[in-house]
């Protein structure tokens, strides 16, 4: 489903059928014996511009996606973190990282 909406918000439609589920189980087992070019011809073949009616949805959804992305403080629920980090989910506190 998050492939179809990733596609949806680039105007494009995605009807997958079952190869899609041979291909994420490929891909999650053995990714090096995953050939590119038929995932890519795959992809491609069951891709086609999405329908103009969508286009206001999109539009809607991308300006809310544009207007999350610009926040950078604390919500109202949550407390600003004494050590701010880089890192989402605090990984740079992550005592298996190698300095």
């Amino acid at each position: 489903m998050s492939t179809r909406i990733f596609y949806a918000l680039n105007g494009l439609q995605f009807d997958y059928d079952r190869t899609i589920k041979e291909i994420l189980k490929a891909l999650a087992t053995d990714e090096a014996n995953v050939d590119d070019e038929d995932v890519i011809t795959y992809l491609r073949a069951n891709t086609e511009p999405l329908a103009p009616e969508y286009e206001a949805t999109i539009d809607l959804w991308l300006s809310r996606i544009d207007g999350t992305a610009q926040f950078s403080g604390p919500r109202e629920h949550e407390e600003a973190d004494e050590n701010p980090s880089n890192e989402p989910n605090g990984y740079d506190h992550d005592p298996y990282r190698e300095s």
